[in-house]
């Protein structure tokens, strides 16, 4: 590769990382702030009081303990390994890419990546997604140069960070036929480390099975019409939208169509990525019929393949091929700058929640959703049976946890009386004051 190509790929590099850095200092969600408190329990807590209540293999919360001992809890250090490995999920397409095509669609199927507006999302959040995303693309890569031991460690590494990242193993197999027994070899490692881990998984299991047919698992990614349309809709537009659904019903179609034109364009680019882009979603699919997993952030790691498939589609075109790159990056920069400066978009405000509560009582109608209010410092704040004359009264996920507004009733029989209404961002709550009995005695 010329200097001409490696500058241009170092601009793409600063450009995925500066785009990744705007916002980045928003407030921790539920999930972020359960992965900060996850990180100060010791080793010994963690693998016997946290993970197996959760359903999350071990690997990243590990990896968040040892980068928190060293950075702190901030909501940037714990949103930088994220970050780091968004950056590397653009290079690792652009080396999967060179490999396949050539240089050139290498470097647009980077700028694709770069910009786009759902990897962009998952690169500030401190989860293990942009994580099982580099991961999968590195292990493709890994695949490609038949660096048989490296990419076993690399399955491995994946069965270690994200259970739904391994729906990527199909993909593999169907590729591998001709190389079946290495394919075989390079399973033991994933095989062995999850054999370790059967005991816990088992356990995350079984209470999740148990859960069946509750609120918490209708949302967790059932196998609807509308959360299989939601992957490649998200896929395109991030994790924007509008108030006027026919709007963005109609600017949906628009676009999907572009992108069904370019991936039409893309139709000999060959099984691999073709493979990677479909497969572990129609897995995903299959197994949401006993666990709920479709959800489409959890296929995040299948979004670099459809992005390298476009940036061939472009390559394909033998007229005006730079308008239609130009179009896919206005779609990217759009919906990514969409999110990053429209706050509406970003993250649930847990922080302004906390800080606007102040020193006074807050009461929760179940016993979780509480993991960012302790994060933020009123975990001591939380009570169940307040005495003091202002109570704040949490309306998150109220439908799920309280659906019958029983906590609502018993604090209007305690002799409280709503005051006010919040909404930040998505965390409602609702302020009490105690009525004063006397306040109508003159």
């Amino acid at each position: 590769m010329g200097k001409f190509w490696k500058y241009k790929l170092l601009g793409i590099f600063i450009l995925g990382l500066v785009m990744r850095l705007i916002a980045v200092n928003q407030s921790l969600w539920l999930d972020e702030a359960t992965t900060a408190l996850a990180s100060k329990m010791s080793v010994n807590e963690l693998f016997t009081k946290f993970l197996p209540g959760d359903f999350h293999p071990p690997l990243y919360y590990l990896l968040m303990k040892g980068w928190t001992s060293l950075f702190s809890f901030s909501e940037i250090a714990l949103r930088i390994p994220s970050v780091i490995f968004g950056v590397a999920t653009i290079y690792f397409v652009y080396l999967i890419a060179r490999k396949l095509y050539d240089t050139k669609i290498g470097i647009i199927a980077s700028i694709l990546v770069a910009t786009s507006g759902l990897l962009i999302y998952y690169s500030q959040e401190a989860r293990m997604y942009s994580l099982a995303a580099m991961l999968v693309t590195l292990s493709v890569f890994l695949f490609l140069k038949k660096k048989w031991p490296f990419f076993g460690i690399c399955l491995a590494v994946i069965g270690l960070t994200d259970y739904v990242a391994l729906f990527i193993v199909p993909v593999f197999l169907f590729l591998s036929l001709k190389d079946i027994k290495k394919m075989a070899l390079s399973l033991i490692p994933l095989f062995i480390s999850f054999g370790l881990w059967m005991p816990i998984f088992i356990q995350q299991l079984t209470q999740g099975v148990m859960q069946k047919g509750s609120a918490w698992w209708n949302i967790l990614g059932t196998p609807t019409i509308k959360n299989i349309l939601l992957i490649p809709t998200k896929f395109i537009f991030g994790r924007i939208g509008f108030d006027n659904k026919f709007l963005y019903g109609v600017l949906t179609l628009v676009v999907a169509s572009l992108f069904v034109f370019l991936l039409f364009k893309a139709r000999s680019a060959g099984k691999t990525i073709w493979y990677w882009l479909t497969l572990p979603i129609i897995v995903g699919v299959l197994i949401s019929l006993k666990i709920p997993t479709l959800s489409y952030f959890r296929f995040l790691f299948c979004l670099p393949a459809l992005y390298i498939l476009l940036a061939y589609g472009i390559g394909k075109i033998e007229k005006h091929k730079y308008i239609f790159l130009a179009l896919v990056i206005v779609i990217n920069i759009f919906s990514s700058g969409y999110y990053l400066f429209n706050k509406k978009f970003q993250r649930e405000d847990w922080r302004g929640a906390s800080a606007a509560v102040g020193t006074d009582e807050i009461i929760l109608p179940g016993s979780s959703q509480k993991e960012a209010l302790i994060y933020y410092g009123k975990g001591g704040q939380i009570v169940k049976d307040p005495v003091g004359s202002t109570i704040w009264l949490s309306r998150y996920v109220w439908e799920i946890s309280d659906p019958d507004s029983l906590t609502e009733n018993r604090i209007k029989t305690l002799g409280y009386n709503k005051t006010a209404e919040y909404d930040f961002n998505g965390v409602v709550f609702w302020k009490y004051n105690k009525l004063d009995k006397y306040a109508n005695s003159y």
